[in-house]
């Protein structure tokens, strides 16, 4: 499960976008998308400093990565979309 935190800006948009051009390739990922309040200074609460330090959205948050390891943040609209 892969957690999508995002706002409707353009980055947020990407990444949605992404999403569905995935999905339309016949990748089996599961997003969740999470929009938060960013608009509220959602980003500066510690949780979300947690997956996304510089505080800007998007951030992703992949629940089982494929090594099986622990939890990964990836934030960035550039470097989730490498990811």
């Amino acid at each position: 499960m892969i957690d999508l935190y995002y706002w409707p800006t353009p980055n947020g948009h990407k990444m949605r976008l992404r999403r569905e051009e995935l999905a339309e390739a016949g990748a089996k990922l599961i997003y969740g998308s999470i929009p938060g309040g960013f608009g509220k200074g959602y980003q500066f609460k510690p949780k979300y400093r947690g997956y996304s330090p510089n505080n800007k959205m998007p951030a992703i948050v992949d629940h089982a990565p494929a090594d099986g390891g622990e939890p990964i943040s990836v934030f960035e609209s550039g470097a989730i979309l490498l990811y």
